[in-house]
């Protein structure tokens, strides 16, 4: 199944709430693995990591960076990137010389730019919870804009044209799961878009046969991927080597963040440039709403990071093809614990942790391929 919380967080968390839960590893081996998590995505380039944590330490205002536990204080957040505000861009090098343009250098091309990232994409979702537990989707969309009274184009709209369970799946997929991902046929992803690829604001608009919570969990997962496919595109000409940061308010795993995009450019071939992203993101506050979770629970812990690789054409905002890995770790102090210190070697019995991990691939146009892509 999805990113279900009733699931993933309560099969070992009631146990840990009540009497323990053998299997479940400690607080403290939990950071463990998220510390080594950082240590593979850091290692994946050194530079642009410090760049990365340079403009979270500049934009905070505060000597302490970024929170250590990836939680922000009340307030921190919307003081730093308020709900609604466009993708901040900051420029970190420009490369060598030949440099390309990406960002359109008029109106005009603007929107030539914009009507040439519409068209038919194929978006395949898969998300990890467990060792045995993986669901892999694909979504035929068409991209366009959104209608003048419903937004116009400063509304890019996926509409979800098919969905079915992927072929290649790690178990068989039950039948009434299959029903559930064909009922989104209909609905929408939207995303409130800049000409320059800065987004705003992101929607899911499900059709009447795509209502329930497993829908609703896919479509989340759908436009999220959308949103971290979509490239922010730098003012200035940038070459091989090229950097810049994008800083963007958006929901991830549920989750509302402040999410860091640290974009490299990798190659340019003609018209194709070819960039790596790596994606680090910080929770907005320590409330937590999440299904499953028990009411009055909070966020302790939470390290969001991903990377891949897009291939885009100049003045586009939707890459031609892109490839994302991501992984999640969020720790939970359950409602009235956690009061006690815990004995050395005891785990904290208030504490519940949620592990997520995936891939999403996105292809455009004619680079659409009939082949699967690699799943996690």
């Amino acid at each position: 199944m999805p990113r279900t919380f009733g699931s993933l967080l309560l099969v070992c968390g009631v146990a840990v709430l009540a009497a323990g839960c053998d299997e479940k590893k400690s607080a403290e081996a939990a950071r463990g693995d998220a510390a080594a998590t950082t240590d593979k995505y850091a290692a994946a380039d050194p530079k642009l990591e410090r760049a990365l944590r340079a403009a979270a330490d500049a934009s905070s205002g505060s000597e302490n960076g970024p929170p250590p536990d990836g939680v922000f204080a009340p307030q921190e957040a919307d003081r730093r990137h308020p709900k609604g505000v466009v993708t901040k861009v900051d420029l970190i090098a420009e490369g060598s010389e030949p440099r390309t343009a990406l960002s359109p250098l008029d109106d005009a091309l603007a929107e030539t730019g914009r009507t040439a990232s519409y068209g038919p994409a194929t978006l395949e979702v898969a998300v990890q919870l467990g060792p045995r537990n993986v669901l892999n989707v694909d979504f035929a969309l068409q991209l366009g804009a959104a209608k003048k009274d419903d937004g116009g184009p400063d509304w890019l709209v996926a509409s979800v044209k098919h969905a079915t369970a992927a072929k290649d799946q790690f178990g068989q997929v039950p039948a009434d799961i299959a029903k559930a991902i064909g009922g989104l046929e209909g609905s929408q992803f939207r995303v409130q878009l800049t000409s320059d690829g800065r987004e705003s604001d992101s929607r899911t608009v499900l059709s009447r046969g795509g209502s329930s919570d497993l829908n609703q969990e896919l479509a989340q997962d759908g436009i999220e991927a959308l949103v971290l496919a979509t490239v922010p595109l730098p003012a200035k000409p940038m070459g091989v080597g090229g950097q810049w940061i994008a800083e963007t308010r958006m929901t991830w795993a549920g989750v509302d963040v402040v999410a860091y995009r640290a974009y490299r450019v990798k190659s340019i071939d003609g018209d194709r440039v070819r960039l790596t992203v790596m994606v680090k993101a910080y929770a907005a506050s320590s409330e937590a709403e999440l299904p499953g979770l028990p009411k009055g629970s909070t966020l302790q812990q939470f390290q969001g990071e991903a990377q891949g690789e897009l291939e885009v054409v100049p003045g586009e905002v939707i890459p031609r093809r892109s490839t994302m890995q991501h992984r999640l770790l969020m720790m939970f102090q359950a409602p009235g614990t956690g009061q006690e210190t815990p004995r050395p070697g005891e785990p904290n019995r208030g504490m519940m942790s949620a592990q997520v991990q995936g891939q999403a691939v996105l292809e455009r146009g004619d680079d659409r391929r009939s082949g699967g892509a690699p799943r996690p």
